[in-house]
Parts: structure tokens; sequence; C-alpha cells
């Protein structure tokens, strides 16, 4: 069903994340221009949401944007940075409100990325089992020996080793002829080593870290609910399974994408979270918060700096200064945008900038906490500037540094 202006702002209720907003009482009113648009104000008092289809002129924040504009953003084909940048997306009042606005709210969670194709990922799959078999989907088979069949979604599941075969054989979606060890044995393997897709947002990305960042030393099972998608987390001391599914009768988190990702970058006390309701815990909550003790932080320094840079700005030092900066950090990019005295950071590089900063992550690091001259940075190849140098200069002028 295609996406319409009023269809968008009904969602919000439902979305809208109170725990993200206690304590806080704004308006954004949102002027939507051209055919199916119309005036939408969103109030929040004291961490409450509700939605009136008129205009507040008062509005702690006013967003201007066309129908089909507002449309595209939200199905994620317009950059809101870039649509700002571009006169797309007018905002006037507390911009500093229109950047957190939207953590307010869940995001429709996406399944997961794009699925390989089977031609891909079956010969893949069956060189990590190196067993005699064939498998079969419609008319096409790879390998060779002993045949299992069934269709895309059954065969998907089993060589993925996210479905055991067991009730699809039952159920005739999976079909086998030959020794059942054979199977047993690529299954096993398979299951060792999941092949599945995360979402391509922090929560996501941060899921699929964490086997690399697990320690070891836990045993049992653990249901994670990120965004309402439960995986199931198998902990043994030597390793960890991580695959799509629930844990019937035992353990469960339930925990939004970003506080998931911050939890895991070491920015979320999951006590202070649990105490304050932002995540929900299912049975015994010391054994729940005794889990995570056996991850390393997925911390990365230069990440965390960018990311920092609204609550190290200093409006009075930048003055009047105006300025659109990229930031290259090894293959992290980020936007930075100075104007009307607010910054806001966007995760993604975005063309043209004024002035663009290219270092590796430890260089960038070093400069940013004063242990690397940045003059001397500059003379030896370690931070490149492409564009305007002076304006790079005055950018690094508003800010506050860091603590090493």
């Amino acid at each position: 069903m295609a996406l319409t202006v009023d269809g968008i702002f009904a969602l919000m209720p439902e979305l809208f994340l109170p725990e993200k907003a206690q304590g806080l009482t704004v308006s954004v009113y949102y002027q939507v221009t051209g055919d199916g648009g119309g005036d939408y104000t969103c109030l929040i008092e004291n961490g409450a949401f509700s939605l009136k289809r008129e205009a507040k002129a008062d509005a702690t924040s006013v967003v201007t944007i066309g129908a089909e504009d507002w449309i595209a953003l939200n199905e994620g084909k317009l950059d809101p940075m870039q649509a700002f940048m571009t006169g797309k997306l007018k905002g006037t009042g507390d911009l500093g409100l229109l950047q957190k606005f939207p953590k307010f709210f869940k995001k429709p969670q996406k399944q997961g990325g794009p699925l390989k194709p089977l031609k891909e990922l079956v010969p893949a799959r069956l060189a990590l089992a190196a067993v005699g078999l064939k498998v079969t989907v419609g008319g096409d088979s790879w390998g060779e020996g002993a045949e299992v069949a069934g269709d895309d979604g059954a065969v998907r599941g089993l060589v993925c080793g996210i479905s055991d075969p067991g009730p699809a054989l039952l159920g005739g979606q999976l079909r086998f002829t030959g020794d059942m060890a054979l199977l047993r044995g690529a299954w096993k393997v398979w299951s060792a080593e999941p092949e599945i897709t995360f979402p391509d947002t922090p929560g996501g990305k941060a899921l699929a870290t964490l086997r690399k960042r697990y320690r070891g030393g836990a045993s049992g099972s653990l249901e994670l609910k990120v965004d309402g998608v439960s995986y199931r987390l198998d902990f043994s001391p030597e390793g960890l399974s991580v695959r799509p599914g629930e844990v019937e009768g035992g353990a469960s988190l339930g925990i939004t994408d970003a506080d998931f990702a911050a939890l895991n970058a070491g920015k979320l006390n999951l006590v202070a979270a649990l105490l304050g309701g932002g995540i929900t815990v299912k049975g015994d909550m010391s054994q729940v918060a005794a889990y995570t003790a056996h991850f390393d932080a997925d911390v990365n320094p230069a990440q965390g700096l960018l990311e920092s840079m609204p609550e190290r700005f200093n409006a009075e030092k930048a003055g009047d200064l105006e300025a659109v900066v990229g930031y290259q950090i090894d293959d992290m990019g980020y936007t930075l945008l100075i104007r009307n005295g607010v910054c806001m950071v966007l995760p993604r590089l975005l063309k043209p900038c004024d002035t663009l900063l290219k270092a590796k992550a430890d260089d960038f690091v070093a400069m940013s906490t004063g242990t690397l001259n940045a003059q001397e940075a500059f003379m030896t190849g370690k931070i490149q500037i492409e564009g305007d140098p002076l304006l790079m200069q005055k950018v690094a002028k508003s800010f506050r540094r860091p603590e090493a």
C-alpha cells in the first residue's frame, strides 16, 4: 500500500516511545504543502503524545515540506540532511529539537538486508558443511550426493542453519533421500555457523558483531527482542549462536533498536534502563543482566568523537559561522552542519561539502584529543583536507576538546 501524508502521521501515536520523552513538553508543527498535504501538530506533554490536524504557529519548532518530499523522506528515498541543505525541508524555531524528534519514535522494523541468491548461498553453505549432498529448489540443483529438495523458504532455513529440518521433513516442505546421518551432519555444521541477515540499522549492526565480541563463559539461552523482532541467543562457554527465533519458557529481553546499539557501545546503563522502563525483561532479571558481562563493548573512539560534536559545540565561539563539513574516517562517513548557532551531525557523508577531512581513525582520535599536533598531522599527510583548510580551522575552534 502506498504511503500517504495522513497515513504517516496516523502511525506516529503507535510508534511513539514515551520513555524517550519523559519530562519534555514541546510541540512541532508540520506544514505539508501540495496535493495530499495539510497541517499537522505533534504535541508532547511530559511523555504523552497527541496529534492534531491543525496549524500551530507558536509551536516550539515548525517544519515546512512538500507532500511528495515528506513521503520520500519517510520511505528512506530522501536524506533529511540533504533535504534541509537543498531547501526541500525548512525548519524554524528550535532546530535542535528537530534533530532529536525522530528519536522519540520507533521506526517500522525492516526484517533484514537483501537475501542472497540461492546460486550464491547454497554452494557456499555446501562447501562449509563438506558432505555429499545435492540441494534442489524447483529446476535448479547444486552439489552431488544424497538429494534434499524443497521450496525456497524451507531450503534457506536449512542451509542457513536457522530452521531444524525435522518439522519441514514431517510437513513435506523438505524431501530427503539418503542416509539421514548426512543431513544431520550438515545441519550440525550449518546451525553452528548460521547465515542470517540483520537489519541495516544501528541495532542490526550491533547484532551482527555479537558473536565476535562474545568472551565466552556463559551457558543457557536468551531471547533478545529488538524492535519487536526476536533473536535466539544460545550461550556455551566456548561460543555463541545467534539466529532468529524465540526461546519458549526462557528468559527474554525487549529493547528498541536505538537502545540496543547504545547498550552495545557502552552508552546505556542496563540497570538504569531497566529501572526506567526502557527495557522489558521476562524471567530472572539478574540472569539476563549477567549475560551482558560476557561481551566486549562495541566501542569505536572515532565514532564516539564524531557523535559527541553537538554536545561539545560552543555557539558563542562559532558566532555567525555557517559550514557543511565532511569527515571520512576509515570507512565511516559523517557530515557536520553548522547554521544559525546550531550544530547537527549526520552519520553519513553528503556531498558536496564546503570542506572535507580524511584520516585514519587512530590519527583522528589523537588529533582530536591533542596528543597529535594538527599542523604536524596535516604536513605529514596523516590528515588530509579537501576544500578550504582555513574553514576547517574555524570549525575546530567552535568545539570543546574532548578528554584524551
